[in-house]
């Protein structure tokens, strides 16, 4: 019924939620080891490390290219171009570049609400956003079938289905639980819609990518370069006319000379050094799964360990906290089934888990690939066959010799 298919390339996935898994360990020592809580200076130091990883790994191929002149050259499996008039991009480079700056518009929007905006909801549960986090997908989806022009099979549908009917009963349920612990119904609804644009934006971001992946050819590791420069001049414009970082960081010092932790600013400005290169190192694997899967793939990697984050900040008793346990506990435990339902929906939506159900598998590059294999193996018997009676055919042909 159920199959575990492998895919080519899957280290890159792999890798992408290690680094997510890292990233997401160090801020929570910052947060809660430091007490180093919401800032925006994360957003500028996310957008400096993809512009360093993007520059250092596109300088690095130029040089590779330099090295392999008459020799196809791949680099973590993206195949490199020669010459920059070996395909030429059917759109401007205007378009192109615009295209990037709105790319690194909504990435901009979409961290400052994460990292800044949705921790002033301090009443709302902390783990909402990801659990909510299949948006991700289902709106990634519709970019790829509405603006891509590509298929969704009858499993990817089904799995859509699947996961939309999921969000609503957490939203259902978290509306109810919210009642509890006396969050204003305007309060949780903003919330929501924050969350709502927060996912819309990433999928802007993957889709504007992919697109300029596959139809402009962009390589990917520029593409990262020129979103750290557009997205670091947002963050400095957004400095200037809203909120200077500094003053937190000022603050945090005087805070802990104050309690006699003088060490912990120096920590501090180390931590955040290491988030730059996790930030680089995370982001340069994004761009690697959007390109060699699709923006879906990509999404499944930001919720799919949502289920064992949810276990750890219960097991704290950091999230689904309420006076009346029996009701806690149900509602921990729904959302936790309705997780582990979302990641699974996911990996079958991306066809890492193969269902052979209802022709789920029918269109799935296991059985395309599968049916592939026994056509050549088929045709290739057949040739040999026809080949074979065509010799005897020859050899019964001949004229008897001469006695």
């Amino acid at each position: 019924m159920i199959k575990f298919a492998y895919r080519k390339n899957l280290i890159y996935i792999l890798q992408l939620i290690i680094w997510n898994l890292i990233r997401k360990i160090e801020k929570t020592i910052i947060s809660k080891g430091l007490g180093f809580g919401a800032s925006s200076i994360f957003t500028l130091l996310m957008f400096l490390g993809d512009f360093i990883f993007g520059l250092i790994i596109y300088l690095y191929q130029l040089q590779f290219l330099k090295k392999n002149k008459d020799e196809p050259s791949k680099f973590m499996s993206i195949t490199l171009l020669h010459k920059e008039n070996e395909l030429v991009p059917p759109d401007s480079k205007l378009k192109i570049y615009t295209l990037l700056f709105f790319a690194s518009f909504f990435d901009f929007i979409e961290f400052t609400l994460s990292i800044y905006t949705l921790q002033k909801f301090v009443k709302v549960s902390p783990s909402l956003q990801s659990r909510l986090s299949g948006i991700l997908t289902i709106s990634s989806a519709l970019f790829f079938y509405y603006v891509l022009k590509l298929q969704i099979f009858r499993h990817q549908f089904f799995s859509l289905l699947i996961i939309g009917g999921c969000l609503l009963i957490i939203i259902t349920t978290e509306f109810f639980f919210q009642m509890y612990i006396f969050v204003t119904i305007s309060e949780f609804i903003l919330s929501l819609v924050f969350i709502f644009f927060l996912h819309f934006f990433n999928s802007l971001l993957d889709s504007i990518e992919k697109y300029l992946f596959e139809y402009d050819y962009m390589n990917p590791f520029q593409t990262l370069m020129w979103e750290g420069i557009f997205g670091s001049a947002f963050s400095l414009i957004y400095y200037f006319a809203q909120d200077n970082p500094l003053k937190d960081l000022r603050h945090f010092k005087n805070m802990k000379e104050h309690e006699g932790n003088y060490w912990h600013f120096g920590f501090l400005f180390f931590l955040l050094f290491l988030y730059i290169i996790l930030c680089g190192g995370r982001n340069t694997f994004r761009v690697v799964t959007n390109k060699i899967y699709s923006q879906m793939a990509k999404t499944l990697t930001d919720y799919i360990l949502n289920p064992f984050y949810m276990i750890y900040d219960f097991a704290l008793g950091d999230d689904f906290f309420n006076d009346r346990k029996p009701i806690t506990n149900l509602y921990f435990s729904l959302n936790l089934i309705l997780s582990f339902i979302i990641s699974i929906c996911g990996c079958v939506y991306n066809e890492f888990i193969v269902i052979f159900c209802c022709k789920l598998d029918h269109e799935t590059h296991y059985q395309l690939s599968k049916r592939a294999t026994i056509y050549v193996e088929s045709s290739s018997d057949n040739s040999e066959k026809n080949s074979s009676e065509n010799d005897e055919s020859f050899s019964s042909s001949e004229s008897p010799p001469y006695e």
